[in-house]
């Protein structure tokens, strides 16, 4: 969830669905905490792709929160997830559009929200066509990589600024999302990998040690993360899940 000084509210991927419970990750955690913070107004929804673990719950997204503008990586209709959100979209009359490479969505003074999408075709192309986001910030930047990596980066690498403090690592930290040349690149401080249990492997050791030089922030470890800034100086804290509140972690200054 991205919130814009001038309160307006983003979100990037809305969690899975489970297919036993039909219970998702939106309605258990992300639509429970808008309600309990009074929040009903959503200015974009970004949907990486279709992969039912970045957009299972966007259905009830739709349904229990008034989206201003979804944004869709595809047309295509190859998944259940897929089916579903179309349907779902069309039931509430709700505005979507194909994401565009290199295109503003938002403006904010002092803030830019960008969107980024690859033409990777082949066994990757769920991932590697993942809707990619940069939100600038005065002096901050933030890449979120949604399932794309290296293949993806290097399509979109000439529209990308090359200091940016805090990178979304693609694909959970899987293999190939990152590279020495895309982290020399960037140049970025921080590391966020979202991941959980699984028996995918990920973070991957090798994605690792790429990201080695740089401070790894991992949500199976750290639980929820939070960044504030200014635009200049950015914290970090982390979800304490036995006194159910965040704490600081760490100060950064985001000057380069």
């Amino acid at each position: 969830m991205i919130k814009t000084p001038q309160n307006k509210y983003f979100f990037i991927d809305t969690g899975k669905k489970s297919y036993q419970s039909g219970n998702s990750q939106a309605k258990i955690i992300m639509l429970k905490y808008l309600k309990d913070n009074g929040i009903k107004n959503i200015e974009g929804l970004i949907v990486t792709h279709f992969d039912n673990d970045h957009s299972g719950g966007t259905p009830e997204f739709i349904t229990n929160t008034k989206v201003k503008k979804l944004y869709l990586n595809s047309t295509k209709t190859e998944t259940q997830t897929a089916v579903s959100i179309f349907k779902t979209a069309k039931e509430n009359k709700q505005k979507w559009e194909i994401a565009k490479n290199n295109k503003l969505i938002y403006e904010e003074p002092d803030l830019k929200i960008y969107t980024y999408k690859a033409d990777i075709k082949g066994k990757d192309e769920s991932n590697g066509c993942s809707i990619i986001t940069l939100l600038s910030y005065k002096n901050f930047d933030m890449l979120f990589m949604g399932d794309a990596g290296v293949d993806a980066f290097d399509q979109i690498k000439p529209y990308i600024r090359n200091n940016i403090e805090i990178l979304k690592v693609g694909h959970h930290g899987g293999p190939n999302v990152v590279n020495k040349e895309m982290i020399e690149y960037l140049d970025n401080k921080i590391s966020l990998i979202s991941t959980g249990i699984n028996t995918f492997g990920h973070p991957n050791k090798g994605t690792l040690d790429t990201l080695r030089n740089t401070e790894i922030l991992r949500t199976d470890l750290l639980n929820s993360i939070k960044i504030s800034t200014d635009g200049h100086k950015y914290k970090i804290y982390s979800y304490d899940i036995h006194d159910k509140k965040y704490k600081f972690k760490e100060n950064f200054s985001s000057l380069k």
